[in-house]
């Protein structure tokens, strides 16, 4: 009877190592995905994302989590370039969500005045 329950506690450990080896790889294979916000000149940003899973998805949502823009993407390569100058000043996030992972970058739109000196 020892023998038994030893056989089905080692059978149990060495299942259970196999499933959180197989676990380990699957959120290894979502988080290799790679988001980048990028700074153009006046308000214009390039988001890029890189080794994307089926079915991701890049989103612009404002401060108070309201959407801006929503879109599937389809290819395991993400590049495109937002104006957002008529966005007013204020908080932004662009977001990759890829199954259950969702990388977030902030972007800030910023009104700046410059005060310059001139001589007549």
């Amino acid at each position: 009877m020892k023998k038994i329950v030893l056989a089905i506690a080692l059978l149990v450990s060495v299942s259970t190592l196999t499933f959180a080896k197989n676990s380990d790889n699957f959120f290894t294979n979502l988080v290799k995905s790679d988001l980048t916000v990028k700074t153009l000149d006046g308000l214009k940003f390039k988001i890029t994302a890189t080794e994307l899973m089926p079915n991701a998805t890049v989103e612009i949502k404002d401060q108070r989590g309201h959407t801006l823009y929503k879109e599937k993407l389809t290819s395991e390569n993400y590049a495109k370039v937002f104006n957002l100058s008529d966005l007013p000043d204020g908080n932004y996030k662009v977001y990759l969500s890829s199954g259950e992972v969702t990388f977030a970058k902030p972007i800030e739109i910023e009104t700046q005045v410059k005060r310059i000196a001139k001589t007549k």
